[in-house]
């Protein structure tokens, strides 16, 4: 009797073999493999998944894994049949240039990618697919068939190229396109050697004459932002001109490349951009860049000595994406990997594990990455006590932002988002600033690592322009969060932005990014972003004189400020907390009043002065500095003008010297040497 399986069993392995026949197609194959049945067995067989969840791994990762070896296993496979038309490419051919015309004049400043193809062979190029399918549609149309190939350097437009230039090689392109030759005209030589601009316009004339004639080129034009009007610089020549005429003819085919910025300053405003197609090369997926680096492993493993394991390839993109945001991948993975070897190589360990990529990471950021520190811990721990020193009476404050802080360090928030997001609601005066400042201070390490933009100063529908910059000009706050991704973004009196700002926070908030005014991408996700409002103080200071309760100062507060049109819900829903900060009592303005002079007494005892800090003086400094409207503000001018004034003018007299105590007497603010 033949052992039939149950139809369970049959239904189990029939959706087994379903998305292996799924796995394949998903890699342009024409049989399902072992590759294509371990991963698909990863996401259904649940002894398989248990290991896998133990050991740290997905499905997805063992869909890379696969994918490493088969391709692997191909590349050999591939060597072995010399007989293919990919291997007998490489020995080249007698008379090919017999069926086009001669290129004399373009061949002294060319690259010729199709023969670098020729001489190195065939090379996997993972990514990109969409961007060389528009590329090829609009070189295979007989009008307006010219692209500019627009992307960051590093977005690997170099590749792009590569693979089309490998397609139309092998004659796996359009019928249009087969068989023709790429090649990249080096502009800059030309203009060098050239070295006047009536031999550089004739030398381009006779280049673009041979192109046509030859019948069977395309032309690529790196940085071409540089030679046409706009840009020029010294030793540069406007070849717009030239170039026009050329641009229109079917037979003449051309690939300019350019950036985002060069491109919106200076391609976009010229008349040249209407004979383009434009093609803009987006950044590959973290998938796409583990896949690329598992290409590249073979050849770093050789020249350094050293074993790279999958989880250490993994978490390299995975914290480049976090903590490297202003450079594209695949740039960033593959510098950082670069980095990473040259750093271990004198290290005598063999194997790279994704501790060793957190610590250079780590380095090379000043951000905290991986396991949490012993000392780490303990500030996370202590925080509400390290803001204490610093901050008056404002419990609940301390309290949300500490707790917040440490769901975020401890990755138990899934997020994609910024590290934490606060709305700072209360009088003017009462403390939301400084606990900005002693945030930055605890968490962060320093003061300077908070980026303060005033959003009173942002009022009218143009000043988005200026908040997120223009092809002309550079925005100040996108370069601060750029050059300083691991800070404390401070936005102050938000409620007076323009409605657009808002909705443009409305995206920071919730994506942990925005776009500059080039399109270029501005991360936030190593950043924590504390607004600041004085929306609905009246309601604050009504509220504690009827002795609420904070839970209903904050609901009575934020209703005012939804039925006032202030913020909308879904703009507050965004943050991680809303803080209601309460006026301060006379004894909290004592408090105040403490802590200010105790750090002028710190800096005094550095220079070996002794300031005696007498409660007179705390109540005199109380009086003068305290304001109903503007609240504690105004006591550092105090201690500025009455204080520090004095004690400068009888340093620079000589009567204050080292091992000298000092007291202030009130109210005439008098020096009194004890």
């Amino acid at each position: 009797d033949l052992d039939l399986p149950r139809p369970d069993e049959a239904a189990d392995l029939a959706n087994l073999w379903l998305e292996s026949l799924k796995n394949a197609q998903k890699r342009s194959s024409n049989v399902i493999t072992c590759g294509h049945l371990l991963t698909a067995l990863a996401k259904s067989d649940p002894l398989l998944k248990k290991i896998l969840i133990e050991t740290g791994l997905k499905s997805e990762d063992i869909d890379n894994l696969t994918w490493w070896w088969e391709s692997s296993q191909k590349k050999i496979e591939e060597r072995k049949r010399f007989w293919e038309y990919k291997n007998l490419v490489k020995i080249g051919g007698l008379a090919k240039s017999w069926s086009a015309g001669y290129t004399i004049t373009l061949d002294q400043y060319a690259i010729d990618w199709t023969e670098m193809i020729e001489r190195k062979g065939f090379e996997e190029i993972v990514g990109h697919e969409k961007e060389v399918g528009q590329i090829e549609r609009v070189l295979a149309r007989t009008e307006v068939n010219n692209v500019l190939v627009v992307g960051e350097v590093g977005s690997g437009r170099g590749a792009l190229l590569q693979a089309l230039t490998q397609k139309i090689l092998f004659g796996e392109s359009l019928p249009e396109l087969n068989y023709k030759r790429v090649v990249e005209l080096d502009v800059s030589l030309l203009i060098n050697r050239c070295q006047s601009q009536e031999k550089t316009g004739a030398a381009l004339e006779q280049i673009f004459q041979e192109v046509l004639m030859a019948g069977n080129i395309i032309l690529i034009i790196q940085d071409f932002h540089n030679f046409i009007g706009g840009n020029l610089r010294p030793g540069t020549i406007d070849i717009s001109g030239t170039l026009a005429a050329y641009l229109r003819i079917p037979q003449f085919r051309l690939i300019a490349v350019s950036d985002f910025a060069s491109f919106h300053r200076f391609i976009e405003p010229n008349m040249i951009a209407s004979v383009f197609e434009k093609v803009e090369v987006a950044e590959v997926s973290l998938d796409e860049t583990i896949r690329l680096l598992e290409l590249f492993v073979p050849g770093w493993e050789a020249k350094y000595k050293k074993f790279i394991s999958y989880p250490a390839i993994k978490e390299l993109v995975i914290e480049a994406d976090r903590y490297l945001p202003a450079i594209p991948f695949p740039k960033k993975a593959t510098d950082l990997m670069a980095e990473l070897l040259v750093e271990l190589s004198r290290d005598k360990e063999l194997l790279i594990l994704p501790r060793h990529v957190s610590q250079i990471v780590s380095e090379k950021t000043e951000i905290p990455i991986g396991q949490i520190s012993l000392e780490e811990k303990q500030n996370l721990l202590d925080l509400e006590n390290l803001l204490h020193g610093r901050i008056i009476n404002q419990n609940e404050a301390v309290e949300e932002v500490s707790s917040a802080l440490r769901r975020a360090r401890s990755d138990i928030t899934i997020r994609k988002g910024p590290m934490g997001t606060f709305l700072f609601l209360g009088p003017t005066g009462v403390g939301k600033t400084e606990t900005a400042k002693a945030l930055a201070a605890v968490y962060f390490g320093s003061e300077e690592r908070m980026i303060r933009l005033d959003l009173s100063e942002f009022q009218n529908p143009a000043d988005l322009k200026r908040l997120i910059g223009s092809p002309d000009e550079e925005s100040f706050f996108v370069t601060q969060v750029r050059d300083n991704p691991f800070s404390l973004v401070l936005l102050d009196e938000i409620e007076k932005a323009h409605p657009n700002i808002l909705n443009l926070f409305l995206q920071v908030l919730d994506e942990g990014s925005m776009r500059d005014g080039l399109g270029r991408r501005v991360n936030f996700l190593n950043t924590i972003i504390i607004a600041t409002s004085n929306a609905g103080y009246k309601i604050i200071l009504q509220a504690i004189e009827e002795k609420l309760e904070m839970p209903s100062i904050k609901e009575k507060l934020l209703a005012y400020v939804f039925n006032e049109g202030i913020f909308r819900p879904e703009f507050i829903n965004r943050f991680d907390a809303v803080v209601v900060f309460k006026s301060l009592t006379p004894e909290n303005l004592l408090g105040i009043a403490d802590l200010l002079l105790k750090k002028l007494k710190k800096n005094l005892s550095e220079k070996g002065i002794d300031l005696i800090i007498s409660p007179e003086l705390k109540a005199e400094v109380v009086k003068l500095g305290y304001d109903p409207i503007f609240g504690a503000r105004q006591m550092r001018r105090v201690i500025q003008d009455k204080i520090e004034n004095v004690l400068a003018q009888a340093l620079l007299a000589g009567q204050l010297k080292r091992g000298t105590r000092v007291e202030i007497l009130v109210p005439e603010f008098k020096l009194k040497l004890l």
